[in-house]
């Protein structure tokens, strides 16, 4: 995993401030390290090597003629389709690293490149040519770019200390995507934590001549089911073949490739897919590794029986390693170190067992991220089973889930569903902003905030409804592929990782993968009370039957760090979070005993809670620790 940067000035860009962007980026493990001047431009990149087409190639990449240069991090999955179509236009690649290629990519075809390019990546290109930048990232955002536009300037980078080092004026809080972290209600697309510095939106490209940043959606999730088959089988059977073939092209590295196992269904899934892809030469990495978190025996997080059970059925040996549990200095501190949001606590689990991976001599992990997203399921075949007017389907559904729920739970169900979609769109859009506002009303972290934010985030929801599709499963898929929330939790993951060196890929969050489950229908993904259920038909005979089978779910809680995360809240509320929040209407939540039960249910919102203080709080202090060298240096 790379760090990457550029600069665009009207004025020139100086030699100081592209050493400055430099020095900044290289503050995270990496290999190699460059930069690149010319005119209005600048380029910075220290690349992390994960493949071995990368460790043939420098960055910056530059064309032939040096007009064209590319700065590039992460990983394409589709490289070989790339690099046959530009060859087959009679471009000639040097050494066919992904840097290469996708600068080639973007002098075939320009801006529309970004709807070729397949992974998980983001891209910033200088182009002397048309005297612009280009930059782009992948449709799930696993990669950020921050930018801050100035007059006749912009600044894009993968992190915000690079951003704070190279602004002409001090960040200030962005209070507004504040009350999201607090609220966990999530709608702004673009904003960060810091006025004035942007994300660029994850499947979207951005150009700046200069005079203006200009962004363009290149990837839409397609709504419309248009995979059909008359059996169960033959789903299964194009299910695997998806599955395998995203395991296989994210397995591309040139050491040992880690996979995370739980022993959920979707990590024990990718294992024995990958251990399969090994035995067979189908691999694109001299080998495999499985890993573990070691929970502690009875808690909420114990899982290992099933992982262990996983690792027999395929005859390897698993890593286990201990849960991360440090204490609230270590979060605070990590935060102020990024000049971020503090990781929430079922991310920082992870980072003994990533570490570890490093250690043994691997820089990439395949994790089963996404899986619950693409795989559950849901209730919506009723409305496709009346949209479609199939009358036997919608039977055959009603008869599954009143063998799951009673006939009259199905019913109410099904009757929800079929009134929901026979309603006429007007009504629907009426009865839909109805219930809209009567649940701000009674929302207790929408009314944690002062009035002013209160206001701001109900205008930012009616925005995000407005840009949303009308009918209610196609919203369903658009709010899955596209929430604001999981480009805020991927950018936090990224952050983690790369401070020790380490990249993690996700099979089923590929595009692939995830316009296979848009396209297919409800009703193939949940049968009644089974969820996953395409999943655990497509896994049979390669998944033991205790987690094939398996319906429970860990839960990564932590009563100790949510309490810590209160007490917190409780102690600097008045001072950190008095401009913000309603203190009164904050009561309630501070009185929860979060060593208890009920805790579980608020943890995501006292995370939010702390999180914003300690965000806000960071503000104020001049030095920092690097979590990862213990060295204290002082803040710009």
């Amino acid at each position: 995993m790379s760090a990457i940067g550029a600069i665009f000035a009207t004025g020139g860009v100086g030699a100081g401030e592209v050493a400055t962007m430099l020095s900044s980026l290289g503050q995270v493990p990496h290999d190699q390290s460059g930069s690149w001047i010319s005119g209005p431009m600048g380029l910075a990149a220290c690349t992390l090597h994960t493949t071995a087409e990368s460790r043939k190639a420098a960055q910056p990449d530059p064309s032939e003629d040096g007009q064209v240069v590319a700065v590039f991090d992460g990983h394409l999955l589709n490289p070989r389709e790339i690099a046959a179509d530009l060859e087959a236009r009679g471009v000639a690649l040097r050494n066919g690293s992904d840097a290469e290629i996708v600068r080639r990519a973007y002098e075939v075809w320009g801006e529309q490149c970004a709807e070729r390019l397949l992974g998980e990546y983001a891209l910033i290109i200088a182009d002397r040519r048309a005297e612009r930048i280009f930059a782009t990232r992948d449709h799930m955002g696993f990669l950020p770019l921050y930018y801050i536009e100035e007059p006749g300037r912009l600044i894009i980078a993968s992190d915000f200390r690079t951003i704070a080092a190279l602004s002409e004026t001090r960040l200030e809080p962005d209070h507004h995507y504040i009350a999201q972290v607090i609220t966990k209600r999530w709608f702004l697309r673009d904003s960060t934590p810091w006025k004035g510095v942007k994300r660029l939106t994850r499947a979207h490209t951005l150009s700046y001549d200069g005079r203006r940043v200009a962004t363009c959606k290149y990837w839409t999730p397609p709504t419309d089911i248009t995979i059909r088959y008359d059996s169960e089988e033959e789903y299964a059977e194009h299910y695997r073949e998806v599955l395998f073939d995203c395991v296989r092209r994210s397995s591309r590295a040139d050491a040992p490739v880690g996979v995370a196992v739980s022993g959920g269904l979707d990590s024990s899934s990718l294992y024995c897919v990958a251990d399969r892809l090994e035995q067979s030469g189908q691999l694109l990495a001299p080998g495999i590794t499985g890993y573990s978190l070691a929970a502690e025996e009875g808690g909420n997080a114990f899982e290992l029986p099933y992982a262990r059970a996983v690792a027999a059925h395929v005859g390897r040996e698993l890593t286990e390693v201990p849960l991360f549990d440090p204490d609230i200095d270590w979060y605070s501190q990590d935060a102020k170190w990024h000049h971020g949001i503090p990781v929430p606590s079922n991310g920082a689990m992870m980072l003994e067992m990533e570490k570890r991976v490093v250690a043994d001599g691997s820089r990439v992990m395949i994790n089963g991220g996404g899986g619950d997203e693409w795989l559950q399921g849901n209730h919506q075949y009723y409305r496709e089973f009346v949209a479609e007017r199939d009358v036997r389907g919608y039977l055959k559904a009603l008869q599954r889930d009143g063998e799951a729920y009673g006939w009259m739970g199905a019913g109410k169900l099904a009757f929800r569903l079929t009134a929901a979609e026979l309603t006429p769109d007007p009504i629907r859009t009426a009865v839909r902003k109805y219930l809209r506002a009567r649940r701000r009303r009674i929302d207790p972290p929408l009314n944690w905030l002062s009035q002013e934010l209160r206001d701001a985030m109900i205008d930012a929801e009616e925005a995000y409804e407005a840009e949303m599709p009308e009918n209610a499963v196609h919203w369903s898929k658009h709010n899955i592929a596209t929430s604001p929330f999981t480009d805020l939790s991927h950018s936090l993951m990224r952050r983690q990782r790369s401070a020790i060196g380490f990249e993690s890929r996700h099979p089923m969050l590929s595009r692939a993968f995830i316009e296979f489950s848009l396209q297919t229908p409800a009703h193939i993904k949940r049968k009644g009370a089974t969820a996953k259920a395409l999943h655990r038909k497509a896994m049979e005979g390669i998944l033991p039957p205790v987690v094939l089978e398996r319906q429970s779910k860990a839960n990564f809680t932590n009563s100790r760090i949510d309490s810590e995360f209160a007490d917190y809240v409780r102690k600097n509320a008045s001072e950190q979070l008095a401009q913000i929040c309603d203190l009164e209407a904050l009561k309630p939540i501070l009185e929860v005993d979060f060593s208890a039960p009920e805790g579980d249910y608020w943890a995501w919102e006292i995370w939010g809670l702390y999180a914003s203080a300690a965000f806000l709080y960071q503000d104020n202090c001049v030095t920092e620790i690097n979590p990862a060298t213990g060295v204290q240096q002082d803040r710009k």
